[in-house]
């Protein structure tokens, strides 16, 4: 018989990760004013997009934004590159360069919002951090941030994501980064050109409850199955490097809308952990730590290094779908004598979850937005017949 495991952590990420919609409704329209979409003032950060022409892929430096285009040079026409990285583009340019070139009105185009690429990384393996915002450790009593591997591939700004009939699919707003370099050090990553995007990391929770280690939440495991996906991971439209990223990340706003509702709103100086503490943690434990994903091991790199294909997904804040069972699950799990009615209790709560209706469905749209990194629409369908 396997022993039973304590259900006090699975019991702390649900409330680290919920708040009833209706309550965090009114909370938000109260305290917090919308993040009013805007370019990152080039004193302190240059915005990048790419375009398609053709079959190159052209990487533009962004100088005015209005609701439907942007007003850009096409840093690729003068440089003579054209690569699907924007990094590629971009490092054959010094900041002193990107500055100049910010006040020369008379090499921009006009591009459509709606032709913008996702600018995130070409890779499918991706650093993740979960309860990194303090309003969920405030929920729970616990301060502990924690990361996982994230396995997706980068989709774009305009994106469709599938609730599968049983599944209990949930929204998150976060803000993502990536480097120019690979690193292997601290020190790399003092030096490497940091970019930010918004990005959706969706999640089944129901694979989440399932799968999630109930002993141990901070493990991580359960997290990769429930948020990997060919359609879990929408990128932005701009690539944003600052000149400084901390002072940066205090200014940035990130939200959620559904269906036009807002459901969450953050702002990334309130992070537990930075990003350069990922990035350490991930290095220091690359060689050591696993976690659960399709029913076998994997790490979070496949080596002591962060390639310039991964992401970091720094976490979200509060105002997600996902809520605290009731008392009457909490007393059905604590009184479960073995594994298997610990399942068949979860079973049973996931099965009223879903007759709930609560959780994304197809025909809802998603909109994760912010004040200087651009929007993300997302069309929740329904999965196709085999």
């Amino acid at each position: 018989m396997p022993p039973i495991r304590t259900v006090v952590p699975v019991l702390a990420l649900i409330l680290a990760t919920a708040i009833p919609v209706a309550e965090s409704t009114a909370a938000l329209s109260i305290n917090a004013a919308a993040a009013k979409p805007m370019l990152a003032p080039v004193q302190t950060a240059h915005t990048f997009a790419q375009v398609r022409r053709g079959n190159a892929v052209s990487t533009l430096l962004v100088i005015t934004l209005s609701e439907t285009s942007v007003t850009a040079i096409d840093l690729s026409e003068l440089s003579g590159l054209h690569s699907a990285d924007a990094f590629d583009v971009i490092n054959r340019f010094s900041t002193t360069q990107l500055d100049a070139l910010a006040g020369q009105s008379s090499q921009t185009q006009v591009h459509p919002l709606i032709r913008l690429m996702g600018v995130g990384p070409r890779g499918v393996a991706h650093i993740a951090a979960g309860t990194n915002y303090p309003e969920h450790g405030e929920e729970v009593g616990v301060d502990e941030a924690f990361l996982f591997p994230k396995i997706s591939p980068a989709g774009g700004p305009r994106s469709k994501i599938t609730a599968a009939a049983g599944a209990l699919m949930d929204y998150e707003v976060e803000v993502c980064a990536r480097f120019d370099r690979e690193l292997k050090s601290a020190a790399d990553f003092d030096e490497a050109r940091k970019g930010f995007f918004i990005c959706g990391d969706f999640s089944d929770r129901a694979t989440l409850v399932r799968n999630i280690n109930l002993k141990d939440v901070a493990s991580g495991d359960g997290f990769p199955d429930a948020k990997s996906g060919s359609d879990r991971f929408p990128t932005g439209p701009f690539l944003v490097v600052p000149k400084d990223w901390k002072a940066f990340l205090a200014d940035v706003v990130i939200e959620t809308y559904v269906d036009g509702e807002r459901r969450q709103h953050a702002k990334a100086g309130d992070m537990i952990k930075d990003l350069r503490t990922i990035v350490q943690e991930t290095l220091d434990q690359a060689t050591t730590r696993t976690w659960s994903y399709q029913g076998g091991r994997i790490p979070m790199v496949d080596r002591p290094a962060i390639g310039t294909g991964s992401a970091v997904l720094t976490g979200t804040g509060d105002g997600v779908v996902f809520k605290e069972p009731g008392p009457d699950v909490i007393n059905q799990l604590m009184g479960a004598s073995n594994r298997d009615q610990q399942l068949g209790v979860i079973e049973d709560y996931l099965a009223r979850e879903v007759k709930k209706g609560l959780y994304l469905r197809p025909g809802n749209t998603v909109r994760y937005s912010s004040n200087y990194l651009g929007s993300i629409t997302t069309d929740v369908v329904c999965s196709q017949p085999r």
